[in-house]
């Protein structure tokens, strides 16, 4: 089976957040979030001029409402990058098939 090559999108927006990959550690580590993972498009390599980057974490439960601490992460992270179109999803929250997509992308 052929691997497409990733679209000219795809390859922009995965060097914007290697670019600030560092800041972007340190908004994980402030949130005690772990492990991201692209999933989506960018993920796929198919992203388009439109395309959104959908970013799932890991979050220690303990720590207090996950939604809330996603959500603080998700607004520094976009402040982080200049861009409104990033969404964090903490894996917890999310169906086991999607949380399972998003490894099996970031493991290709």
């Amino acid at each position: 089976m052929a691997i497409a090559a990733a679209s000219s999108e795809t390859l922009a927006l995965r060097e914007l957040l290697s670019a600030r990959r560092r800041e972007f550690d340190a908004l994980l580590a402030k949130y005690n979030a772990s492990q991201p993972r692209l999933f989506g498009s960018v993920a796929r390599g198919d992203a388009g001029p439109d395309s959104d980057i959908d970013i799932v974490v890991t979050m220690d439960p303990a720590d207090g409402n996950l939604l809330m601490r996603a959500s603080g992460l998700m607004e520094e992270t976009r402040t982080l990058f200049g861009r409104d179109d990033i969404d964090i999803f903490p894996a917890q929250l999310l169906k086991p098939a999607i949380s399972e997509s998003a490894q099996e992308a970031s493991d290709s």
